[in-house]
């Protein structure tokens, strides 16, 4: 489907639902509980797909909202609410990569006809392949996204894609580091358990950081963000002299 376009369709329980995938963060956020309290997820990657922009919106509005809450002056009451929609926003669009995942490896590779081939499974599901891919993964690791909820949980944050297929990438990481150890028995230097942890540790900041910052910041999130960057500097201080 293309971004943008407006396109109602009718759930299995007869409600007509209007999926603008440009739809702006609060609208998102309504349409989302809609989904939420009816239980009107769709079962069809061509609802699916606008379901999964519009749940980004609404994770995106309550990311905001949440970093906002002290200066919006919330009472512990609303701040407890709007944390728990947005956790529910987060598990919803996870739960959607999941059922997407699920409906990709459901459809079949077929065959390509003698000298004319057939749609790709990317194409005949009207979605890329790298986003198909995504939330195959998504799909194939339930326990790594029941993981990224409870931690958010705990950690009072919104649990998201992102953190997800991250730490679908360390744990890949992980067993691919084991497997090479186990093809070379004569290795037989010591790494302490200290060092080992840091290097992983260092793997998932190169993973999770982007490459470049965004070019273009309000003067709060960039004030907070060369915080934590000096903290990272100057952790890593004593490899500056090689």
């Amino acid at each position: 489907m293309i971004d943008g376009e407006d396109k109602n369709y009718i759930t299995q329980k007869g409600v007509i639902m209007n999926t603008n995938t440009n739809l702006k963060g609060e609208e998102a956020m309504e349409l989302f509980s809609i989904i939420k309290q009816n239980n009107l997820l769709p079962k069809t990657v061509d609802k699916l797909m606008p379901l999964s922009f519009i749940g980004q919106a609404a994770v995106g509005f309550y990311r905001s909202k949440i970093k906002l809450m002290d200066q919006l002056n919330m009472t512990e009451a609303q701040r407890k609410a709007t944390l728990s929609d947005g956790q529910d926003a987060g598990e919803m669009l996870l739960d959607i990569e999941t059922r997407i995942g699920e409906l990709a490896y459901k459809e079949p590779r077929l065959p390509p006809y003698k000298g004319n081939k057939q749609p790709r499974k990317p194409e005949r599901l009207s979605i890329p392949k790298k986003r198909m891919e995504q939330s195959q993964a998504i799909a194939k690791h339930p326990e790594i996204v029941e993981k990224v909820k409870t931690q958010a949980k705990e950690n009072e944050d919104i649990p998201t894609k992102t953190a997800v297929l991250s730490e679908i990438n360390y744990q890949n990481e992980k067993k691919r580091r084991v497997e090479a150890e186990k093809n070379k028995p004569e290795i037989k230097a010591v790494i302490s358990i200290e060092q080992i942890q840091y290097i992983t540790a260092l793997d998932r900041c190169i993973q999770v950081l982007p490459q470049k910052p965004p070019k273009r910041w309000d003067e709060a999130p960039l004030k907070e963000a060369k915080a934590k960057a000096k903290i990272i500097i100057k952790r890593l201080e004593v490899f500056n002299n090689g």
